[in-house]
């Protein structure tokens, strides 16, 4: 447990994305069900992009890993019984789906704008899942970050019918969770994190739970999917342990957001248990190290997205099962060599 090592994909990648520019692009409303299968996927999503001959214009889908929930289930061509909505003028670029989740926006959508394209008049998404869409400010600052200040975004949902768009910029997506991602999915991360070099940033960092799961517990919504990972117990004891190693113990959800690209952008070490926070390596500079800790849902395998991350930036990794002491966690990090 004590050794760096390099990750792998978890599939070869496939599928290196490319652009392609349609001009009076249709876009699809967004539509989602049940499919009659005892298995996954088990769910069914529609809403994509098609020609102006209403084609399906293929890199515009959501592509996914074997067993993965949901299935892209659009037809190949568009009825001609869709009818226009409303257009879009100008130039847009496509951007996948729109993901609220703080997570799956930076790691899924935001690398998909990888294109340095120019002249653009906006950014246009499909709606995924059923949460409200909406432009957060730490979303717009992502936005800007990356090169696309200014732009307005548009989310197509499932009450939008079919939207035009005069010209309209397709790129592949560069992130496939769960599988493999790549190189212009790295060089979007890059560019947002080069921009908070800080030498005086900390170089040791953990991702701690404490206080976001005091929070959920406090206004009781810790149920299903947002159900705890780990006890409180837990919590209080890998804060401790990592900050007797001599790391700092910060709740991230409670920094601005330029604050925790700061402290992503500067780790030497990151460190937190499976999940969306410690995605965050994806920001970590080069040479960075990755030490993931399992939690009820990733006991003693790292989560996979996470290794698409750190094999992409090509960061050392370590994984603690979740069921390792605190004790023997303690002596792990004192054995480590936690220099760049």
């Amino acid at each position: 447990m004590d050794t760096w090592e390099l990750a792998d994909f978890p599939l070869e990648p496939q599928d290196p994305p490319t652009v392609v520019e349609v001009t009076g692009a249709l876009l699809t409303k967004v539509e989602r069900g049940p499919l009659r299968i005892y298995g996954r996927p088990n769910r069914y999503i529609k809403g994509a992009v098609y020609d102006a001959k209403r084609h399906l214009v293929v890199e515009s889908q959501k592509a996914a890993v074997p067993n993965y929930p949901w299935v892209a289930a659009d037809p190949s061509k568009l009825s001609q019984r869709g009818n226009v909505r409303r257009t879009l003028r100008g130039r847009w670029l496509y951007g996948g789906h729109w993901m609220q989740h703080f997570g799956h926006f930076l790691i899924e959508t935001l690398p998909t704008l990888w294109p340095e394209a120019t002249g653009l008049d906006g950014l246009v998404f499909h709606k995924y899942h059923r949460m409200p869409s909406s432009v957060e400010p730490w979303m717009q600052r992502a936005l800007d970050l990356v090169g696309m200040a200014g732009l307005p975004v548009d989310v197509v949902g499932t009450g939008s019918g079919v939207i035009e768009v005069e010209n309209l910029v397709v790129p592949g997506r560069p992130v496939v969770p769960g599988g493999w991602a790549h190189p212009q999915a790295r060089e979007v991360w890059m560019r947002l994190g080069s921009q908070f070099v800080d030498p005086a940033a900390p170089r040791l960092v953990f991702l701690s739970r404490t206080r976001f799961h005091a929070a959920r517990d406090a206004s009781g919504d810790a149920t299903g999917t947002k159900a705890r990972r780990t006890s409180a117990e837990r919590d209080r004891e890998l804060d401790h342990v990592f900050s007797e190693a001599g790391f700092a113990v910060v709740s991230p959800e409670e920094l601005p957001i330029d604050e925790q690209f700061r402290l992503f952008a500067n780790a030497e070490v990151l460190a937190g248990c499976s999940g969306s926070a410690l995605h965050m390596s994806a920001f970590a500079p080069e040479g960075a190290k990755v030490i993931e800790v399992g939690d009820s849902r990733n006991a003693d395998r790292p989560q996979r997205t996470q290794l698409v991350i750190d094999a992409l930036r090509e960061h050392r990794r370590l994984f603690v099962p979740a069921g390792a002491s605190a004790q023997s966690i303690s002596e792990t990090l004192s054995r480590l060599d936690l220099s760049r």
